[in-house]
């Protein structure tokens, strides 16, 4: 049962649920700007006084302790399995997930063990900390400009010859609908074969009892979890024959790890 549906309770009931998870919404977001607030503090001198890879280390670990701090201030209680399948000193990968909840950031921050960048929307760029941190350390994208893809490629293709991995949610945003996982983009893949580097597939199970686009403005502690599976390689894939059946083989994935979740854990 959803965390937010309280639809079956008696009406005075419905309302304290409704209270308690605005006040907890209320919380997350105090919480969220003062661990930013701290975090920034030290953005600002690693930034200012590091530069390239030590710089980019430096942030990731701010960035991953942030996560977890704030996570343990929503009382998310955040698992994970399969992790050891990623080896951290192999290159770099392009990571693929599902997104159904504005803590799924934080929640992939602190479940990785590797370092790597996310691909934010160019919509990002007008939130504070978050923002100033993306300009720094992830790359943007504006999907409604070809020239701002095509930038966006020759960053990420940048990030990954460093050795610093790319997370796309590859269903673009978070997910509003019904269903488990909407379609994917063809991005991600196009990049896993065009620089023929291996997709990490996580799976995100829960978030959405946290936060969820369905209900704004309501949040709640939850158990989530996340699934880490086998890094498929793209080594001889081609954009004409590959690209399709790659998409289809991690969203089967993601989808199967998904449905086995909530079949296994879910009321």
């Amino acid at each position: 049962m959803n965390s937010f549906d309280s639809k079956s309770f008696p009406a005075p009931l419905r309302a304290l649920v409704v209270v308690f998870h605005r006040i907890w919404f209320a919380w997350c977001c105090l919480a969220t700007l003062l661990i930013g607030l701290l975090a920034l503090f030290f953005y600002f001198f690693i930034f200012n006084f590091c530069k390239g890879a030590k710089a980019k280390k430096y942030a990731y670990l701010v960035t991953k302790y942030w996560g977890k701090s704030l996570l343990g201030c929503m009382l998310v209680r955040l698992s994970s399995e399969g992790c050891e399948k990623i080896p951290t000193n192999s290159g770099s990968y392009i990571i693929v997930s599902n997104h159904a909840s504005i803590v799924d950031i934080p929640i992939c921050m602190s479940s990785a063990n590797l370092q790597f960048s996310f691909l934010a929307k160019i919509e990002v760029d007008k939130l504070p900390i978050i923002g100033y941190l993306a300009r720094n350390m992830h790359v943007y994208v504006d999907r409604k400009s070809a020239k701002s893809r095509q930038h966006t490629y020759t960053r990420m293709k940048k990030h990954l010859d460093e050795g610093q991995s790319i997370h796309i949610f590859a269903e673009g945003t978070r997910n509003k609908t019904a269903a488990l996982l909407q379609p994917f983009y063809d991005g991600a893949f196009k990049l896993a074969i065009q620089t023929q580097q291996p997709i990490a597939v996580v799976t995100i199970c829960n978030s959405d009892k946290v936060s969820t686009p369905k209900a704004p403005f309501l949040a709640s502690p939850a158990q989530v979890h996340c699934i880490w599976d086998e890094p498929i390689s793209t080594k001889g894939m081609t954009l004409e024959k590959d690209l399709d059946h790659l998409k289809a083989i991690v969203h089967d994935r993601i989808l199967y790890n998904l449905q086995n979740y909530h079949a296994n854990f879910q009321l």
